[in-house]
């Protein structure tokens, strides 16, 4: 049913429990794991900007695709760590999915900026209105 299941990460609490349900599901279905984390890229006109991107910025979206690769990789799941800029993380998320033919989208529903109470992050909110594929939102844990 699912050959290829994206797990978009930003190393939140919230992404990491995400990445657990998104490994187990893949192992059960014999998927493989793409970890994408999408670098939002401001420029006024939503063109690519024409600076570069702080060292530590790129070191730290890596760092993050690793380790859903590594929680893959030790389960057994085939996993590949992907970075995007995007003028906008939806849009990267979404983009890559397509070009992927990504089954599946597993993802938490609040991220970093995530305040208590949100019952849906709006980057959830808008991949799950523009996905090509069904999205499953997993929860934070009670204490979160």
């Amino acid at each position: 049913m699912f050959k290829t299941i994206m797990i978009p990460t930003d190393g939140s609490e919230n992404s990491k429990r995400a990445a657990e349900v998104g490994i187990r599901l893949a192992k059960e279905f014999d998927a493989k794991i793409v970890a994408v984390h999408v670098i939002p890229l401001w420029s006024p006109l939503g063109t690519k900007p024409s600076y570069e991107l702080p060292e530590e910025l790129v070191e730290e979206a890596e760092r993050v695709v690793n380790e859903v690769c590594e929680m893959a990789e030790e389960e057994g799941v085939e996993a590949e760590p992907v970075v995007v800029e995007s003028p906008s993380i939806v849009q990267g998320i979404v983009e890559e999915a397509q070009d992927r033919d990504v089954d599946l989208i597993v993802m938490g529903t609040r991220g970093l900026t995530g305040v208590k109470g949100f019952v849906l992050g709006s980057t959830t909110k808008g991949v799950i209105a523009r996905a090509p594929c069904p999205v499953l939102a997993v929860p934070p844990e009670e204490s979160e």
